[in-house]
């Protein structure tokens, strides 16, 4: 992965305390082959994306999808992409990450993939869910593991301390990964926006060169 050299400039849509949040959730997620994680999750909610991203499979489980090369280099081409996208942050214009996404917008165009715009957003929960699973407020985690299963801290009985609703702390909105999860909806927000953006623009532009052809040869 390659970072730019330009002067370190943050993002204007992230805070530093996001942007952390996605680096210290990404460096985990990768590790842990997220990108085959987010590529069979979106096939098995939309069978269609086995189609969009060229995968030819008897059978759409697991077994059969691991035995496909092409899962495995489309799975590969998206988490590569979101590792260029991360390691840009905060070293690189955000519009190096606008162009990136911009230009496989571009490319999704050529290779005839139309998302609906329900597509677009399944893609971007699927991603923001798959890449932040498992983040955990650690402060949360260490009190845990200072109380013993009698609802006793370090020994004593805390009869002052309120219990926490099993809804906080099921709350993927709780905590670190309250910041893990805005963060990376944030970007995966310009993403699915500059990849939209890509592939309109350049459907556009063809429907023009076709207009202008049509006259020329009238």
């Amino acid at each position: 992965m390659g970072l730019c050299s330009s002067k370190k400039r943050m993002t204007t849509e992230m805070s530093d305390e996001e942007v952390s949040a996605i680096r210290e959730v990404w460096i985990r997620a990768k590790t842990d082959n997220v990108g085959k994680k987010i590529l069979q999750t979106l096939i098995e909610k939309r069978p269609k994306f086995a189609e969009y991203f060229g995968i030819q499979s008897e059978s759409l489980d697991i077994r059969a999808l691991n035995q496909s090369k092409e899962f495995h280099l489309q799975a590969h081409r998206i988490q590569n992409f979101l590792d260029t996208a991360v390691g840009s942050l905060g070293f690189c214009p955000i519009s190096s990450v606008y162009d990136m996404a911009h230009r496989i917008g571009q490319i999704h165009f050529y290779r005839g993939v139309n998302f609906g715009a329900d597509n677009w957003l399944v893609f971007k929960k699927v991603t923001v869910d798959q890449v932040t699973t498992g983040a955990t407020d650690s402060s949360k985690e260490k009190d845990k593991d200072e109380t013993n299963s009698n609802g006793t801290a370090n020994g004593k009985v805390d009869t002052e301390a309120n219990p926490i609703p099993i809804a906080d702390i099921n709350n993927v909105y709780s905590g670190e990964n309250c910041l893990a999860r805005l963060g990376w909806n944030k970007l995966m927000t310009v993403i699915v926006r500059e990849m939209k953006r890509g592939f309109l623009e350049e459907a556009m532009r063809n429907c023009k060169e076709e207009d202008n052809n049509g006259l020329l040869g009238a």
